[in-house]
């Protein structure tokens, strides 16, 4: 996350001048040089020397501690110091940020990192907090910036609600499909065959026999199709954990279709938010329901592969394959695919379909760390 670039832009007070904003044993010139480097940044950000004492503050700096009522913050003042009496008082924030500190001062460490929770008159907001120790010239100093996350944590939150709704609600609306066809479709079909067997018991010629047995063939391939369908559609709970839910996908949709079916995992064990693994679990659904429905294929491959920088998923059919007009963007894609695409992109994630020899692969990519 570039939290440089996302961080809203705080405009500036009608601060001091930059000989103002520095402390006096600064060479003027470098005083110069630092106050404009630092001015425009919208990052709060203050410069030590390495005992502590702040030499610079940016206007951003200047104008949050002013807001907070901490404006003696300032240069001149102790910011190790600072951080002392907050770990004095249990503040595990301070506690960290202060060993920090003199770490980079000794040399052991160049930079650090946190986030936090503000406390008192900085409750209820978040923060980031950087150090770096920085070499200008023959002079030794130490960059403190803070970014206020408070906007973008809570923009974050809003957006995985969203996701986690829209998931949901589209997990209903599957599940009610499959109830609705399993209990009307399904059950009209069967009501269907049991007329057929009573006509079969008294046929008036053998002709009407054979068309009544080609009739319950077609009642029977129709049923297989409707519980395929019905099956792939439904997804059951996944507190068994990804790999447990797709490997019982893979091997109950084999059953059913009577098609060669396998499931493999590479490394592991996943270990993704619900939304993610929810996500990951309808594409699965959604490309094993177009190879039924599409691909004329007699084997179908099912791969999960966790790895250090992203998830992928993967089903690989021994099929027609997709065509090449479909995959160059000049014919239309079905509703399958691009709802896939669709659910993995509100997560950040993509979708990618490659030609096999033969079949088609369906790949679904989610990176780690977002």
């Amino acid at each position: 996350m570039n939290a440089i670039a996302e961080v809203p832009r705080i405009q500036p007070l009608h601060a001091p001048a930059a000989s103002a904003l520095f402390k006096p044993s600064v060479p003027a010139a470098a005083a110069a040089t630092f106050q404009q480097l630092i001015d425009d940044l919208p990052e709060q950000i203050a410069l030590l020397d390495l005992e502590g004492t702040i030499v610079a503050v940016n206007h951003a700096w200047h104008k949050a501690c002013v807001d907070h009522g901490y404006s003696n913050i300032a240069p001149g003042y102790n910011y190790r110091d600072f951080c002392a009496a907050k770990a004095a008082e249990g503040y595990e924030p301070a506690i960290v940020a202060l060993a920090a500190l003199d770490e980079i001062v000794s040399g052991k460490r160049n930079a650090w990192q946190l986030d936090y929770n503000g406390r008192e008159r900085w409750s209820g907001r978040d923060y980031r907090i950087s150090l770096h120790r920085i070499a200008v010239g023959d002079q030794q100093l130490i960059s403190v910036t803070r970014f206020d996350l408070t906007e973008l944590f809570e923009l974050r939150r809003i957006k995985d609600d969203f996701t986690h709704s829209l998931i949901e609600g589209q997990m209903v609306e599957r599940q009610r499909m499959a109830r609705e066809l399993h209990d009307s479709t399904s059950q009209l079909l069967t009501g269907i065959g049991l007329l057929l067997a009573r006509l079969k018991q008294d046929p008036a010629t053998r002709d009407s026999s054979s068309l009544v047995e080609e009739m319950q063939e077609l009642v029977r391939e129709t049923q297989r199709e409707v519980r395929s369908v019905s099956y792939v559609a439904h997804s059951p709970a996944l507190d068994v954990g990804l790999e447990d839910a797709l490997r019982s996908l893979v091997a109950g949709f084999g059953d059913r279709t009577g098609l060669r079916t396998r499931f493999d995992i590479e490394g592991g064990p996943a270990s993704l938010p619900p939304e993610e693994e929810h996500a990951l679990y309808r594409v699965a659904q959604e490309a094993l329901s177009n190879v039924y429905r599409h691909a004329r294929a007699g084997t179908v491959h099912v791969y999960l592969s966790p790895r250090g920088s992203a998830t992928h998923l993967v089903v690989a059919d021994d099929g027609i394959g997709i065509s090449a007009e479909t995959l160059a963007g000049r014919r239309t894609i079905g509703v399958g695919l691009s709802g896939m695409h669709s659910r993995l992109a509100q997560i950040g994630g993509r979708l990618t379909v490659r030609r096999l020899a033969p079949g088609t692969a369906v790949i679904a990519s989610l990176p780690s760390g977002r």
